[in-house]
């Protein structure tokens, strides 16, 4: 009769005591944060914001809807929630239209006109080059990641997630009366979403992906516009992305060349 090695054996053995325990799923070490307070909720998004002088960065911009489906590449300019400028260029790096907002004036360059055009006109320039009209004016804090009109806003109530990763926080826009609803990152205090309302009619939202470090500065590298009355969203990724550099004046302003 052949004998078993007795090291085989006792291998056996443990494997069938190993086998026959109970799985246990990892219990996880990271703490829920707590609620804060809304004060300090609202410090840290000024702060965030106040700390985001001026951006300039290259943007690949997509425009989805029913009949709508377009990219395009652009540069950005931002100066803090004043002005921005963005320039649209084809394939071919040639420029499409050059669109500035500044002082709650709108302009835009048409260079298949080659004239600049302004108050009702840009909305037309504007549809023939970008398909749509976009309120850059009102997205100025958006595409640098911040919240419209934070200072007007009033809190009314804050709540988790379901998962209790995000901070739902429900404000009034105390000059407009619209109610702004912001989730708030719960480990980092970024904001992630936004939700503007009038009435009982929702008017655009918002989300903020892919946060990276630029110069010490957390900035969401992907921003997502929803506009639900058009039925049409607005995805736009940046690259290259510069904070805090100093944007000359006259970045504002249409140059002679552009027109002459």
């Amino acid at each position: 009769m052949r004998i078993f090695p007795r090291r085989y054996a006792v291998g056996c053995l443990l494997i069938f005591v190993v086998s026959c325990q109970p799985k246990v799923t990892p219990v996880s070490t990271e703490a829920k944060p707590e609620m804060p307070s809304l004060s300090f909720l609202f410090s840290e998004l000024e702060a965030r914001q106040s700390a985001i002088r001026d951006i300039k960065a290259f943007v690949r911009t997509k425009i989805s809807g029913e009949s709508l489906n377009q990219s395009f590449r652009q540069t950005l300019l931002i100066r803090g929630n004043e002005a921005i400028r963005v320039d649209t260029y084809n394939l071919f790096r040639q420029v499409l239209g050059v669109l500035i907002y500044e002082g709650g004036k709108t302009l835009m360059y048409d260079p298949r006109e080659n004239r600049v055009v302004y108050g009702e006109d840009v909305w037309e320039s504007m549809r023939r080059v970008l398909g749509t009209y976009i309120d850059f004016g009102e997205y100025i804090s958006v595409f640098s990641g911040g919240i419209p009109h934070l200072s007007h806003l009033q809190t009314k109530a804050a709540k988790w997630n379901s998962s209790q990763t995000v901070y739902q926080v429900e404000t009034i826009d105390q000059k407009t009366g619209e109610q702004v609803d912001i989730g708030i990152d719960a480990y980092t205090l970024l904001p992630k979403s936004l939700i503007l309302i009038r009435g009982a009619r929702e008017i655009y939202r918002v989300y903020w992906y892919d946060y990276k470090k630029v110069d010490k500065l957390d900035f969401a590298h992907k921003v997502v516009i929803k506009l639900k009355s058009k039925n049409q969203s607005i995805t736009v990724k940046y690259s290259d992305v510069m904070i805090n550099q100093g944007i000359a004046l006259d970045a504002f302003e249409l140059a002679a060349e552009l027109i002459n």
